[in-house]
């Protein structure tokens, strides 16, 4: 997916900070955020994966009064270079990569400084820039790998001869607070895939040839709200008398952004059934692909939603 320049999508998730191993002593924000400040100033903020080919940095870090505000870039040495064609003449140029360099993007993460509550203090609302490379589960590995380096310590065990090593695991998890009634009243669904599990053991009898899913796709005419969501259950029933497992529900919102809801074929109430919300912000300035500064007017925007998340 590329990137707009005028627009970017948020998501609305809870941010968590869990301990390895699960016994150990409870890690709060505040007794991290120093140490993530300090490895942030000196560039050591890095987790680097598959051969060291990518990389994801915490390239900026502001710490205020009520939210942080987190500037990842990720790059990848293995992308192909970027292409550029004329949309009137058809010419095109690729711009060639540089020893050492990879194709970046860069995506934010806005935290609220103060807990959901006080028997909840490990958790935090936050809104992540939905960027495609840097994923919840990249900032979920990339941010523990570095608070592994700067955080970790030892605790006491009754049971154990000596002190126990211990470190911070942190999670991101989308919200969903948005029902798929609620989605349907501003999108369109475009059909369906059905997936079934486990159809067959093999294919031949030496067992080499294993179906692992079988999938059919249903092509519906674009609908919306109640004839929307009736088809949903017309489909999810259909498919249910097959032995088909799974309802892959293709949605194009308002905004023009393409999902796929998955659903069980023997889920009731599938209307109810809630999915992570994510906005369209749109700007009067661009945005780059990669930032190398925290882009102010979506940073505003961000903390407006992170607003509206307190009041729900």
């Amino acid at each position: 997916m590329l990137l707009q320049e005028y627009q970017r999508f948020a998501l609305e998730c809870t941010f968590a900070i869990g301990k390895i191993p699960d016994d150990a002593p409870n890690y709060k924000l505040e007794m991290i955020l120093p140490k993530l400040q300090k490895m942030v100033e000196e560039n050591k903020a890095v987790h680097r994966t598959k051969d060291e080919t990518i990389t994801l940095r915490l390239y900026k870090l502001e710490a205020e009064d009520d939210q942080i505000t987190m500037l990842f870039q990720y790059a990848d040495k293995n992308a192909s270079d970027p292409s550029f064609t004329h949309t009137e003449t058809g010419a095109t140029r690729t711009e060639e990569k540089q020893d050492g360099e990879g194709i970046s993007v860069s995506a934010h993460l806005i935290i609220r400084r103060k807990s959901n509550s006080e028997l909840l203090s490990m958790f935090h609302d936050a809104v992540l820039e939905e960027v495609p490379g840097i994923s919840r589960a990249v900032i979920e590995a990339g941010l523990t790998h570095m608070l592994s380096e700067c955080a970790a310590g030892n605790f006491e065990k009754p049971e154990a001869k000596k002190p126990l090593q211990c470190r911070p695991k942190i999670t991101l998890n989308h919200n969903g607070n948005e029902s798929l009634q609620q989605l349907l009243k501003s999108g369109t669904i475009s059909g369906f895939v059905a997936v079934k599990t486990g159809v067959q053991p093999a294919l031949d009898e030496e067992g080499e040839l294993i179906v692992a899913d079988e999938r059919i796709v249903l092509k519906v005419k674009r609908s919306r709200g109640e004839k929307a969501l009736a088809l949903i259950n017309k489909a999810r029933d259909t498919i249910l008398e097959r032995e088909y497992t799974r309802l892959q529900i293709r949605y194009k919102a308002d905004s023009k952004r393409s999902s796929t809801f998955d659903v069980g074929a023997r889920e009731e109430n599938i209307g109810d059934k809630m999915f992570a919300k994510s906005s369209l912000l749109t700007f009067d300035e661009p945005i780059t692909q990669c930032q190398v500064e925290i882009h102010d007017k979506l940073k505003v925007k961000m903390i407006a939603l992170l607003g509206k998340m307190e009041k729900q």
